[in-house]
């Protein structure tokens, strides 16, 4: 990823992905890729969970020389993320997956290309907005692969 506007893609490409998510049936929707493993509707919210998260906490904050708090605790910040999927349909799953990445979109698409590669601090960790969007999209393909599992199966 080298460009502002190679992020913006993607995450305009993830969009349609998840509009084509809805193929799936219900029973795919909520079966696991892998025994133990999460089902298509769970890492959906997981991923929308993170979306708000950097939406609301980091987002906001990423400006040259701030430093940021480390990461949640991952395991309960993802166990939070699937029990909210428990609890509603892979429909609303999807549309409140589309709604969080609109989110992060309208607000990447306003910071101004120049401010993209200034570092910030996350914990221990030094990044630009250009690096942990970057490393976002990795994480989105990652999880893409493993519902994509469910689809082909």
């Amino acid at each position: 990823m080298s460009s502002k506007q190679q992020i913006l893609r993607t995450h305009k490409n993830y969009q349609a992905w998840l509009d084509s998510l809805k193929e799936l049936t219900p029973e795919q929707a909520m079966s696991p890729y892998q025994q133990g493993k999460w089902s298509p509707n769970e890492i959906v919210m997981h991923l929308a969970e993170w979306d708000r998260f950097t939406s609301e906490d980091r987002l906001p904050n990423m400006k040259e020389g701030a430093k940021l708090e480390r990461f949640p605790a991952f395991e309960e910040f993802n166990s939070k993320a699937a029990a909210r999927a428990a609890e509603q349909t892979f429909e609303e799953t999807i549309a409140y997956a589309k709604i969080e990445r609109q989110r992060i979109t309208q607000k990447l698409e306003v910071v101004d290309e120049s401010e993209w590669n200034k570092e910030f601090q996350i914990g221990d960790h030094t990044l630009s907005i250009m690096s942990y969007f970057t490393d976002f999209w990795e994480h989105d393909e990652h999880h893409k692969r493993q519902i994509e599992r469910v689809r082909n199966s």
